[in-house]
């Protein structure tokens, strides 16, 4: 009987009739389902590309809508801003795109502002949403503007009507829960295994590898201090609270103390040369305070003190005393616990609040 032969190298092989063709076959199928599947994967990886390379325009056009919105009111200072007497619309053509950007004080809060743009980009459209506060610090130049709330919605349809209340909602609801947050806080210092840290932020530890070991320890990194000659303006600065008050850090008094220490002019003596040279149009209100030792009335004289030591010596540095108020709270508004010689140390201060001329 005769067989059919394969060559295979130098050999004749015997095939048996009807098998190479559905080999062939099977294998042709198998290489076009492969190169269809990687067709496919490139195809959806290019799309999302493509989709982030489209957000990722829209987005700059949206943030440099913003800036230019920032560099307004850095020009002009916020008591000339464009959108003093209402809110203040703009429409542009930029990057290939276009937005229609609405920017518009709040409705309450002093120094606070909300800027919506509307960006449209390849027939898509976006809404883009920052409230942003004011910050008008002498001192720190870095933080004119800070970012609050930042919300972004892929379809502006999708995007509430009333998006300034509902932020405030979200705002208050921080508020409300900052007290809770500090104190999960405060709990999760005083915990000594990784299942106990959990067990506080209400993680059942059950499912997690090594739970029971230590908690990592503190790492304390020591830097060396620059030798710079520079005055320390930067020490002046702390973080701003919701009411805008400025207030320059760590100007604290000793107990019962109420005369100004050498390092403490030296502050006041860089505040004063930006006060003439750089912020002609800015009052300043001192506002005394002090710790609960002694009586309500000796901490109530001692708190109008203190800030009237800085007031006097402001006005010998050259500053007009019309642009200077005093303010004294004595013990009824503390910054820390006075159960403690640290809280009572911090509460023992003056607060500078910043205002321009109207």
């Amino acid at each position: 009987m005769r067989h059919n032969t394969v060559q295979y190298g130098g050999l004749s092989l015997p095939a048996k009739r009807g098998y190479i063709f559905p080999m062939v076959l099977f294998a042709s199928l198998a290489v076009g389902l492969l190169v269809l599947t990687i067709s496919q994967f490139q195809t959806s990886n290019r799309q999302k590309y493509q989709h982030l390379n489209d957000y990722q325009a829209a987005f700059n056009i949206a943030y440099s809508a913003l800036v230019e919105v920032l560099a307004d009111i850095q020009s002009r200072q916020w008591s000339n801003r464009s959108f003093k007497s209402g809110p203040k619309d703009r429409s542009a053509s930029l990057f290939g795109g276009s937005y229609n950007l609405r920017v518009e004080d709040h409705a309450s809060i002093e120094f606070m502002f909300n800027v919506k743009i509307r960006v449209k980009f390849k027939e898509k459209s976006h809404l883009f949403y920052w409230r942003m506060q004011y910050n008008p610090s002498l001192l720190d130049f870095t933080n004119l503007f800070i970012p609050v709330y930042y919300e972004e919605y892929g379809d502006p349809a999708n995007a509430p009507t009333d998006i300034d209340s509902k932020v405030d909602e979200i705002m208050q609801r921080r508020k409300d829960n900052q007290p809770k947050i500090e104190e999960i806080a405060e709990k999760l210092r005083t915990t000594d295994t990784v299942k106990e840290a959990l067990e506080v932020v209400g993680i059942d530890p059950g499912g997690v590898n090594q739970a029971d070991l230590p908690r990592p320890g503190v790492v304390t990194i020591n830097i060396p201090p620059a030798d710079l000659t520079l005055k320390p303006v930067s020490v002046l600065i702390s973080a701003v609270d919701p009411a805008a008050n400025h207030i320059i850090k760590s100007f604290n008094f000793g107990l019962d103390v109420t005369e100004l220490t050498p390092d403490q002019e030296l502050l006041l003596d860089t505040l004063a040369d930006l006060l003439k040279d750089q912020q002609p149009d800015t009052r300043i209100e001192l506002r005394g305070h002090a710790s609960s030792d002694g009586s309500a009335e000796t901490n109530m004289q001692l708190s109008i003190e203190r800030a009237q030591s800085v007031a006097d010596y402001l006005i010998a540095s050259g500053i007009s005393s019309g642009r200077i108020s005093v303010a004294g709270f004595g013990e009824t508004q503390p910054i820390a616990s006075n159960d403690t010689p640290e809280g009572r140390a911090k509460n023992r201060r003056v607060e500078f609040v910043l205002k321009e001329i109207p």
